[in-house]
């Protein structure tokens, strides 16, 4: 089994996002989209959780963030800056 990198370039959306969040622990009832506005802090999600984002989103969009995934970051912040990087405005 190869650990390869699969790059989507579709962009992060809302439901990619939920995914993430699941994922990474977020309680099903908080992975909506009214949270992603709120900061990971607020959500609850340390730093162990953010990088585990980030090294996700490294794999499937082939997007680095690492550095602007704050505990003060948003998780709509985070869709925003990814898609921004895909298409180049970033």
């Amino acid at each position: 089994m190869t650990n390869e990198t699969v790059v989507t370039t579709a962009g992060l959306t809302d439901d990619d996002l939920r995914q993430l969040l699941l994922a990474v622990g977020l309680d099903t009832a908080a992975a909506v989209p009214e949270s992603y506005q709120s900061t990971f802090t607020e959500l609850d999600l340390d730093s162990l959780a953010r990088v585990e984002i980030a090294g996700r989103i490294q794999d499937q969009f082939g997007v680095e963030i690492e550095p602007d995934l704050t505990a003060e970051a948003t998780p709509a912040g985070i869709r925003d800056l990814v898609n921004a990087r895909l298409s180049g405005q970033a």
